[in-house]
């Protein structure tokens, strides 16, 4: 009796073993010290897990996708590779070349024109034209009933009071992809953003 018994439970823990998923790995680099990284390490993932490195100290985007780049080259390891990217104050030519260089190299890109946080603002409001990025802090702390700061403990609190605006978001940077250009010059197309392509691709696995 005891044996079969044994012998049962060995079949039960191998079935458990061979069922288990391997979860999809997910590298996503940023040029933000702070509010990207936690932004998108805040997505509770089911099937994948997320890593999130940042390169703050690359003023110039050509220098941070050749960077990043060479990061890759050396962790071939991952399923999905993403640059966060900002326009900032870099040129037309440096910025269009660098999307160029990423996708090359494998790499999704994920980028703001001008800045990261006009994603946050699309989950308020539709905003189709140039926004100098010097605005960004007073319309996000409107918009959210605190003062918008790049401190962790900002950021942690500002992902919580965007969850329940994410699908919204997305529309609207739907919308002004659409809306902004042909894409045929990614630089000039003040405002806009991809973010929510890689936030699509994170709720995949939520």
């Amino acid at each position: 009796m005891s044996g079969r018994r044994n012998h049962s439970r060995g079949i039960h823990l191998k079935r458990r073993i061979f069922s288990r998923q391997v979860k999809e790995s997910f590298l996503i680099i940023c040029q933000g010290e702070n509010t990207e990284p936690v932004y998108f390490k805040s997505f509770r993932l089911i099937s994948a897990d997320v890593r999130t490195i940042s390169y703050p100290h690359h003023g110039n985007v050509l220098s941070f996708v050749r960077e990043a780049i060479r990061f890759k080259e050396l962790n071939a390891v991952y399923d999905n590779y993403w640059l966060v990217i900002d326009k900032d104050d870099n040129t037309n030519t440096d910025f269009n070349r660098s999307i160029v260089l990423a996708g090359d190299a494998g790499f999704n890109i994920a980028y703001s024109i001008q800045a990261f946080e006009f994603w946050f603002i699309l989950h308020f409001n539709c905003h189709i034209g140039p926004m100098p990025r010097e605005t960004y802090s007073e319309r996000l702390s409107r918009y959210l009933g605190f003062e918008y700061n790049k401190e962790r403990a900002t950021c942690l609190r500002i992902c919580e009071a965007l969850k329940s605006r994410q699908a919204q978001a997305i529309r609207n940077a739907e919308i002004v992809y659409e809306r902004i250009g042909d894409h045929s010059n990614v630089a000039a197309e003040e405002s806009s953003t991809t973010v929510h392509e890689l936030v699509n691709s994170l709720n995949r696995f939520v």
